[in-house]
């Protein structure tokens, strides 16, 4: 059994007005010889302050005072790990009382006229406190020594760095190597971020918070390292959680060059299907890679190929000598893997042409990610031997249509439009020009109407839930609505393929409603935490749709508090006064609101700024390649402290790798969604009448 004498006072907080009841409840508790140091707080502001400095073991809520702070309480505790119990004072007590309260998020209901009772069940919940953080503290020690075991075990081949308040505390010889420093001393007590360069030490800071806060998912991370004469030191590096003297600390680790766990397979492919220079495909391989990629279904996004081809290499043949020129490509194609995440296939054409097949949200995300590889590229000084050089590249970019494009029709479009590019003067990324119209129109309305009328009345529409989860804060059951088409021969059509079709034909309201019908009976069955739902410009502007939802929440009984519908800053920025009416009415009938795709417009501050909001979603254009780009960070850092300043949660979409995310952590974004975050798929059968949806068009 746990004792409660302890000289040390026990923190508690009574959240109350009144010094009366202060004064009560470190009576009744003294005299059941608890030693606790009460703090009175009658804020949630000033609880959140208590929270944090003063880390109390038990919450005491008088809620016949202030009966609407329960929920706003409750959230606070959420966030905190480990998180104090809440009891609830009442004046009256009953069975009822008690199971709201607990469902609710308290422990238990008490009074201050049962005073027995009242100290019985506050020592219940001090034990139960105590035992929950001595449990936290022996699980983190058993991981940490299976940890630091399967360190010993694998001998010395990694470099190791341990890192206490940013502070290299301890190296070991492999690590000073690999750095250029002769011995471990020469790194102690120095700044971690002097062995990391200036772009990466934003994401190298967000990684190490995020670690010894035990939220990072040991994820490798790519850094750019410092080495002792200034050249750049690429490494991949793993981050563990540790205690030094009991004293928090992230433990750094680059495994070394005999550590590769490659299978044979892996090994014999290495051999003999990639190139031994640069490690990317041979031609022919990357094209059975890319044929066997093709035919496999997309579960969302698109696909791209682009051709990357140095422009006037003669002139830096010319400059560093034929012998160098295969190292610089060496250089090149390391620059290039660095961009790339690992459902991407890449390979070398042959000579200096490279070529890679993509796999991204969006086609915006497509050409944000060759834009920026080309401006890296071209602000790059290439290192070869004693000289150096730099380079240019043009970037042909072609989306890969789905199911009715073979791998030579779409090698000969980026072909081509790298060939463009490059009569046009090169340092360039030039898109093909069937892919500019397939993206205007993925095909024909006239196929695509009468489908959707079929799909409809046949029920053939499915949900499917993406995962949203927390970065900075907890959070479990939230999701991301996505809609599906299951067409005639019972495969899946992307919603990007007949969306644009159903927003041309006027048919996007049905589909709107359809997918918030299904979702009412998804949040019946599933009792999600959470779910978003767009809303399109024929929604925002269709005034029947308020008191649609009132009878279909009625009749459903489903907290509209879960529902958080969700707006475009493209449609909000067109129709501002409609989104504002539209955001106040939801909000004021209990369902939350939020802008998804925010930054990607011109005024994302005023859309933040006018329009109410419960959470703003970042654009998943700004991820690519975010640790790199130290102004999108700012732009990012700036959306997420006004977010901040007006009580905004902030989601960051399409994240796609670890470094992002390790970037995100140092920015402060809440919540995050995107392929890093395990798709995991939800479908659906429609309970509603999705012939009246269908007719009703």
């Amino acid at each position: 059994m746990i004792a409660l004498s302890e000289s040390v006072g026990v923190p508690l907080v009574v959240y109350t007005r009144q010094d009366d009841n202060l004064s009560a409840v470190n009576n009744i508790l003294r005299q059941a010889r608890h030693p606790v140091h009460c703090l009175r707080t009658a804020r949630l502001s000033e609880l959140n302050d208590a929270l944090r400095h003063h880390h109390p073991e038990l919450i005491i809520y008088f809620a016949n005072e202030l009966p609407d702070e329960l929920l706003s309480i409750v959230e606070l505790l959420r966030l905190q790990n480990p998180s104090p119990a809440l009891l609830l004072v009442r004046s009256k007590i009953n069975e009822q009382t008690i199971a709201e309260a607990m469902e609710s998020g308290a422990k238990d209901v008490i009074s201050l006229t049962h005073r027995y009772r009242f100290q019985a069940v506050v020592k219940r919940e001090l034990a139960a406190y105590r035992l929950k953080v001595a449990l936290a503290k022996v699980v983190s020690s058993a991981k940490q020594y299976r940890q630091e075991l399967k360190t010993l075990m694998q001998g010395s081949a990694e470099a190791i760095a341990d890192v206490q308040e940013g502070i290299i505390v301890t190296n070991n010889p492999n690590w000073a190597e690999l750095f250029g420093y002769k011995d471990t001393h020469a790194l102690m007590d120095t700044p971690f971020m002097d062995c990391c360069s200036e772009s990466d030490q934003s994401m190298i800071k967000g990684a190490l918070v995020a670690c010894l806060k035990q939220k990072w998912d040991g994820a490798p991370l790519k850094m750019t390292g410092l080495h002792a004469n200034g050249s750049p030191v690429p490494v991949d590096i793993h981050l563990e959680r540790v205690t030094i003297e009991g004293d928090p600390a992230v433990r750094i680790i680059v495994a070394g060059e005999n550590s590769d766990n490659s299978s044979p397979e892996q090994l014999l492919e290495q051999a003999l299907f990639k190139d031994p220079v640069t490690g990317f495909y041979h031609r022919h391989y990357f094209i059975d890679k890319v044929e066997e990629r093709m035919h496999t279904a997309l579960t969302g996004g698109v696909r791209a190929m682009v051709y990357i081809r140095p422009d006037n290499f003669a002139r830096v043949h010319d400059d560093i000598g034929m012998l160098a020129t295969e190292k610089l490509l060496t250089r090149l194609a390391d620059l290039l893997k660095d961009f790339m995440l690992p459902p991407d296939l890449y390979g070398r054409f042959g000579g200096t042409m490279f070529i890679a097949l993509l796999e991204r949200g969006t086609m915006k995300d497509v050409q944000t990610w060759t834009e920026r590889l080309r401006k890296t590229i071209a602000e790059h000084v290439f290192e070869v031997d004693d000289q150096s050089t730099s380079l240019t590249c043009t970037i042909g970019l072609s989306e890969a249509k789905h199911k009715e494009q073979t791998t030579s029709e779409l090698l000969h479009e980026v072909e081509k439009a790298c060939r463009s590019g490059r009569d046009s003067g090169g340092n360039c990324v030039n898109m093909c020009d069937d892919t500019s119209a397939t993206q205007a129109i993925r095909a024909s309305d006239a196929l695509w109407v009468p489908r959707l009328r079929s799909a409809l009345l046949q029920n053939r529409l499915r949900l499917m839930h993406q995962p949203i989860t927390g970065l900075t804060e907890e959070v479990d059951g939230i999701f991301d609505t996505r809609v599906q088409m299951i067409d005639e021969v019972g495969d899946a059509v992307l919603a990007s393929e007949f969306i644009p079709a159903a927003k041309r034909a006027g048919m996007i309201k049905n589909i709107d409603r359809w997918i918030i019908g299904a979702s009412l009976s998804f949040c019946q069955s599933k009792n999600p935490m959470l779910v978003f739902l767009r809303l399109s410009a024929d929604s925002i502007n269709d005034d029947s749709l308020r008191d649609w939802l009132r009878e279909r929440i009625a009749n459903s009984q489903v907290n509209p508090a879960k529902i958080c519908f969700q707006v475009s800053e493209e449609v909000a920025g067109k129709f501002l006064k409609q989104t504002i009416s539209i955001a106040e009415a939801l909000r004021a009938d209990g369902f939350r609101f939020a802008i998804d795709h925010l930054g990607a417009g011109r005024d994302s501050d005023q859309v933040l700024k006018h329009i109410p909001m419960d959470y703003m979603k970042i654009d998943g254009s700004l991820m690519q390649g975010l640790h790199r780009e130290p102004d999108v960070q700012k732009t990012v850092g700036d959306l997420v402290r006004t977010a901040i300043d007006l009580s905004i949660k902030t989601i960051a979409e399409r994240i796609e790798d670890a470094n992002t995310m390790a970037t995100l952590w140092q920015l402060g974004i809440s919540l995050i969604q995107g392929n890093y975050v395990q798709m995991q798929g939800v479908v659906l059968e429609d309970t509603q009448s999705v012939q009246e949806l269908a007719s009703s068009h």
